[in-house]
């Protein structure tokens, strides 16, 4: 979902020049922009993002429409023109309860994928960050300097740490040493001070 973010694309020439604005004009319904809008950023929200229910109670309470079904029922086919059946895949089962809209798939689809790429981003800098104190580690440990430039081998500790959970300290970095060079895996503190 989409449901953190505070913003989304809106291109103004499409919306502008659009068949839906177009009829919602000429046949005087100027409510039905607003509700459209409301559904667009109310669809970016939902699981996945970009779509919304195929269930006129769930899409009345989105559209602000409350209790009053019938209400948002008069309005429906102006307010989601565009908008089809779509078929979704959840927990590997497909679904075709939802409704969909091309162009808007299109901006979800790339707000999905910067979110996806600002997620991955922290995580390399973290990963960079521990990669700079495992290094600092080793250098400090007697007989390790040669392990501290090596960038493979201060990868592999790392991810070896980071996969059991532990923090970056002389102990835990001399059992990832062990561990990864294929000797004894010794018990050592996690970060919640349990020991593994």
């Amino acid at each position: 979902t989409l449901a953190s973010h505070e913003w989304v694309e809106l291109h103004i020439h499409k919306l502008l020049t659009s068949r839906f604005l177009a009829y919602a004009l000429r046949e005087d319904r100027r409510a039905d922009i607003g509700t459209a809008l409301i559904l667009w950023s109310e669809c970016y929200r939902q699981d996945p993002a970009g779509t919304l229910p195929d269930d006129d109670v769930e899409l009345a309470q989105l559209a602000r429409f409350g209790a009053d079904v019938e209400g948002w029922r008069a309005v429906r086919e102006g307010v989601l023109h565009g908008w089809r059946q779509c078929h979704v895949e959840t927990g590997g089962q497909m679904r075709s309860d939802r409704l969909g809209h091309p162009f808007i798939a299109e901006i979800a689809e790339r707000a999905v994928k910067r979110k996806k790429g600002r997620a991955r981003s922290r995580e390399e800098s973290r990963l960079a960050v521990m990669r700079s104190r495992v290094k600092s580690k080793l250098k400090g440990i007697a007989g390790m300097t040669r392990i501290a430039n090596s960038a493979h081998a201060v990868d592999a500790i790392t991810r070896w740490l980071d996969e059991h959970g532990l923090f970056v300290n002389e102990d835990n970095v001399r059992v990832a040493a062990d561990a990864v060079a294929g000797g004894p895996r010794v018990v050592s503190l996690g970060a919640d001070g349990e020991t593994r």
